[in-house]
């Protein structure tokens, strides 16, 4: 038997756990945008090794919210193209920002970083907009 109010609180979850997941990506992202910036201003390897971490930590989260969003769009079809969410940073950016360590490859990566946030709060945005539509759907 449908259950029409289990099957929106069921959404509303999923919506909470992708918003949780994008929400730990982007403040991963802005802490890469952060040493990214220390990086371009002229911070060494370690700095670049920091940075690419934060963006580990921002792809694993991406990862979780990927899986959010995929529950999240069985019930809600209009979400469906959040699925391809990442924050890659190219191989040979990664390896060029490390291994030579100079302006431009920080530049190259800071405006992959940038582009990544825009995605992730795009994101964010249309996924709290669904929440805020079934909640006010569960309250009719």
């Amino acid at each position: 038997m449908y259950d029409r109010a289990s099957e929106i609180d069921e959404a509303i979850e999923a919506g909470r756990d992708a918003l949780a997941a994008l929400r730990d990506a982007a403040d991963s992202l802005d802490s890469a945008q952060r040493w990214g910036v220390v990086d371009i201003l002229g911070g060494g390897l370690l700095t670049s090794v920091v940075k690419h971490s934060r963006l580990g930590d921002a792809n694993r989260a991406l990862a979780d919210a990927r899986r959010a969003i995929n529950r999240f769009t069985h019930e809600l079809a209009d979400v469906h193209e959040l699925a391809d969410l990442n924050a890659n940073v190219g191989s040979w950016n990664a390896f060029f920002d490390i291994a030579l360590d100079n302006a431009l490859a920080d530049i190259l990566v800071q405006k992959e970083i940038s582009d990544a946030a825009d995605r992730v709060g795009a994101a964010i945005d249309k996924v709290e907009e669904a929440v805020r539509r079934l909640e006010a759907a569960r309250a009719r």
